[in-house]
């Protein structure tokens, strides 16, 4: 499957990007007008630890603005979660455990599910 074509180009790359690294059980919901501070919320899984992170470094390494730093990213020590503030996204990747407990999808259900 392939992105809305209403969603911008860059998010598109986003989720290429953990296409290629092999996210799991991807989610992409438009939050506009929902919350003021974003307009996607980038939901995905990976199998462990290790992929999670990975999955995180990718998508930070691609975002990270040449002579500005690093970006904003918040997690717990052992790879549970990781959050990444991308401005018009937040990335949310989780173990299946961690993405279970926070239920984020429910949580925002009247946000539009973008297809991916």
């Amino acid at each position: 499957m392939t992105t809305s074509p209403a969603v911008p180009e860059s998010i598109k790359i986003v989720i290429d990007t953990l296409k290629d690294k092999k996210v799991e059980n991807l989610v992409v919901l438009d939050v506009t007008g929902l919350v003021p501070y974003t307009d996607y919320f980038i939901i995905g899984s990976g199998n462990s630890s290790t992929h999670v992170q990975s999955l995180a470094d990718s998508i930070a390494k691609l975002i990270k603005i040449p002579n500005v730093g690093g970006v904003r990213i918040e997690s717990d020590q052992s790879a549970n979660w990781i959050l990444i503030d991308g401005g018009d996204f937040v990335l949310h990747m989780f173990q299946p455990k961690a993405r279970k407990f926070y239920n984020l999808e429910d949580l925002w259900e009247d946000a539009k599910t973008v297809e991916v």
